[in-house]
């Protein structure tokens, strides 16, 4: 490639990024692998930590220690160049690989005492480009994050399925096995995704509150989480919140999500007073329905329609 269509398509690529950076909630930044210079930088501050755009740009790879928390610093490092080690001897076609993803801690100054900071914890992506099958850049972004320990450096498989983690003591990537949530676990960390509570997406689902609360237990467990924040952060950030279509169609449907056929009931005006008086009695719905041989949501939806107190 001659030297002018090298500055002509990477100003074509800076453009790209601003218009893609204004869509986005996440800060991003791009580094030019061939020139070992940052080529794009978003000038927010959630990257820049109180830097300028032109601070990054001059000072290349030294920028980074002048934002990742100083005890971060050597992990991030050696995160980096596990990346690009890694992709200059795989052998994995390029066209195959998703992104790279790992945790590590920015270091924010007080506004009110710049020399004193704290850590903040974020997520960052770390996206290969290629050119003529040789690797040109790596777009990267940034996001808060709910995660507990920095590191957790992993590459993803356009396909859905192909997970692998870096062992910083081995020096190797692991293979991992992927977690799997049912339709009906993902169904309630997108509802909950929306700031809906158990409750709420009870009633979306038809589904009673304690089976709800199960529910958001199994996922905590499957996820290795603690709150229903990192539950919906590690689903959306691993590929398991939404499946690729490829990945569905080669999964056979779990048991638990088999389609039940449900009999119909007609709800007659003595049966609703049979429901009123189990529930005046003390009953909660979940019982009342059982007593009645009708789903909860039906006595959900009679209560919304003032049939039933």
């Amino acid at each position: 490639m001659k030297k002018n269509d090298f500055l002509k398509d990477s100003e074509l690529f800076r453009q790209y990024l601003d218009l893609f950076s204004t869509i986005v909630t996440e800060s991003i930044y791009a580094v030019d692998v061939q020139m070992q210079q940052f080529c794009f930088v978003q000038p927010d501050d959630l990257f820049l930590c109180g830097y300028t755009v032109e601070d990054a740009l001059n000072l290349r790879d030294d920028f980074y220690s002048k934002v990742v928390y100083s005890e971060d610093l050597s992990l991030w490092t050696t995160m980096r160049k596990a990346v690009l080690h890694y992709l200059e001897v795989s052998e994995e076609p390029w066209n195959e690989l998703e992104y790279f993803s790992c945790t590590f801690r920015l270091q924010r100054a007080y506004a009110f005492s710049p020399p004193n900071t704290f850590p903040q914890m974020i997520y960052h992506r770390m996206k290969p480009v290629w050119e003529e099958e040789e690797l040109r850049y790596l777009i990267c972004s940034v996001a808060s994050s709910t995660a507990k320990e920095a590191g957790n450096l992993r590459m993803y498989g356009k396909d859905g399925r192909t997970h692998k983690e870096y062992r910083c003591a081995s020096q190797k990537w692991k293979q991992l096995i992927v977690r799997t949530l049912t339709k009906r676990e993902r169904a309630i960390l997108v509802l909950a995704q929306q700031g809906k509570n158990a409750m709420e997406i009870a009633d979306d689902l038809c589904r009673g509150y304690n089976t709800v609360r199960n529910q958001l237990k199994a996922i905590f467990l499957k996820l290795d989480v603690h709150s229903i924040a990192e539950a919906i952060e590690m689903a959306s950030n691993n590929h398991i919140l939404y499946v690729p279509k490829q990945h569905l169609s080669a999964s056979k449907q779990p048991p638990d999500e088999a389609p039940r056929k449900r009999t119909r009931v007609l709800i007659t005006d003595e049966m609703i007073q049979l429901i009123q008086q189990h529930l005046d009695d003390g009953l909660s719905m979940r019982k009342a329905a059982e007593k009645a041989g009708i789903s909860e949501c039906a006595i959900r939806y009679w209560k919304g329609k003032g049939k039933l107190k």
